[in-house]
């Protein structure tokens, strides 16, 4: 095998002659300049990639960070509104009794004070009834005095009417 890449080496030499050696040469340079220039790119990709990673990382941190702390946040801000609303509740419950029983006390309130009107109103009543018998009594008397006092005062002008004619008569017969 080495023979025949001798002879290959030969058979080239002779075809192409030093012109190829220097192409060789020049592909063995190329080579090594686009095996370094790989490298380098290599190297800086390399770099460039684990600044990302890095920054990528980060950032990814920092993000979890703040959706714990929200989290959190949220959290305490939903036992707080749920003490909130409990607190109202038991507000609620004691304003419903409370009023409850205000209102309970303000109707038997109520009725006891319908229950004594109605009797001073009935006490009046009687009151006003027998005020006026009594009144209606009093002119009956009255009344019987009035017609006595008419009767009286009838017999006193026929008297006096009589004592006129009387005298009417007398200073007629003078």
């Amino acid at each position: 095998m080495p023979n025949e890449i001798e002879n290959i080496s030969k058979i080239r030499d002779i075809l192409f002659g030093n012109n190829m050696n220097e192409y060789e040469k020049r592909f063995d340079q190329l080579e090594e300049k686009l095996a370094q220039s790989l490298a380098e790119n290599k190297t800086e990709t390399d770099k460039k990639i684990a600044a990302l990673d890095s920054y990528l990382k980060k950032e990814f941190r920092m993000l979890n960070e703040k959706l714990i702390e929200e989290e959190e946040s949220r959290i305490k801000s939903d036992k707080k509104l749920l003490m909130d609303i409990e607190s109202l509740e038991e507000s609620l419950k004691k304003f419903k009794q409370a009023t409850s029983e205000n209102f309970s006390e303000n109707h038997q309130q109520l009725m006891e004070l319908s229950n004594s009107t109605n009797e001073q109103i009935n006490a009046l009543n009687k009151a006003l009834q027998a005020r006026l018998e009594t009144t209606a009594n009093q002119l009956q008397t009255n009344k019987v005095e009035r017609s006595s006092l008419a009767m009286m005062l009838t017999d006193l002008a026929y008297k006096i009417a009589g004592e006129n004619e009387i005298e009417s008569a007398e200073g007629q017969e003078q």
